[in-house]
């Protein structure tokens, strides 16, 4: 029995962001573990996106838009297209929380320093808020350019693209 198009829709979102919070986890720690060796804040944020995409991409691809994918180059191209983007989007708003709305040190003021915002800095807490904003993006992004369905001509209806 097919699902409706919202019902799809939800539950593609629900598995998106499932493997969205593994990709937040490999993203976060890497950006940690560099950021804290080596105290490169923005270097350590690319890096660690790069590895959370392509945990997002094998998981994806293999559950959430499992009927969609195509697992060929321009899939792939537009994969990487689309996560440049949300990329360049989520390193903007991480500037703009930190320097321009000063939300790093709000986030100090607000719980106080103590033990937690030792592991959850500022800078991080910034990081998170940029996250939780380009997951959305990411998702629209992903449904409607990467694995989008392709119409049928002849009924109108969008059909999953087979792999050929």
């Amino acid at each position: 029995m097919e699902q409706s198009k919202p019902k799809k829709s939800f539950i593609q979102f629900i598995k998106f962001a499932l493997v969205g919070a593994s990709n937040t986890l490999v993203d976060l720690i890497i950006t940690r573990i560099i950021g804290a060796i080596f105290g490169w804040y923005y270097v350590s944020k690319i890096i660690g996106y790069i590895c959370g995409v392509a945990n997002s991409y094998i998981l994806n691809t293999g559950w959430t838009f499992k009927e969609e994918r195509k697992r060929n180059i321009a899939e792939i191209i537009r994969f990487i297209a689309v996560n440049l983007v949300v990329l360049g989007i989520s390193l903007a708003l991480m500037y703009l929380f930190q320097n321009t709305f000063h939300i790093d040190t709000w986030w100090i003021s607000a719980i106080g320093e103590n033990w937690f915002t030792k592991i959850i800095t500022g800078e991080y807490f910034c990081t998170l808020c940029s996250t939780a904003i380009c997951i959305f993006i990411n998702f629209i992004g992903n449904k409607l350019f990467v694995f989008r369905q392709k119409a049928d001509k002849r009924t109108g209806e969008s059909n999953a693209v087979e792999g050929k």
